[in-house]
């Protein structure tokens, strides 16, 4: 994990649209390939076909906003970084769910870190690593 795609996570985030209840908090997202931003992602009420195909729920989460502006087969060993800001702009717990899960596994995504409640990053478990 390098501190500069943390940061850089949580940037986005701060930049991103509020959503959630009266907008109380964003997120953003960013693949990395070596020490290069490939890709950014944040939280939109925006759809996509393919999360329609995936869930009920088919607004975009930063993670599959991001993966899909990188395209599904260009994802293969990449870094996603995760962050997830509140309305006072501390970082939050932004584990991806279930079905970002799913679709990070599906595209072979390599080590995916998060931020959390203390104001850390931690990686998360997935096949590739």
């Amino acid at each position: 994990m390098k501190e500069k795609f943390t940061t850089a996570a949580h940037a986005i985030a701060m930049a991103a649209p509020g959503v959630g209840a009266n907008g109380k908090f964003r997120l953003g997202a960013i693949l990395v390939y070596k020490n290069t931003v490939v890709s950014v992602g944040m939280n939109s009420y925006k759809t996509h076909p393919l999360m329609a195909t995936r869930t009920s729920w088919p607004f975009l989460h930063a993670e599959q906003h991001a993966i899909i502006r990188a395209g599904l087969d260009n994802c293969e060993g990449l870094d996603l970084y995760i962050a997830r800001v509140r309305k006072n702009n501390d970082l939050a717990m932004s584990k991806p769910c279930r079905v970002c899960m799913k679709l990070i596994e599906d595209v072979s995504i390599k080590n995916v870190y998060y931020s959390t409640n203390t104001e850390n990053f931690i990686e998360a478990p997935t096949p590739q690593n």
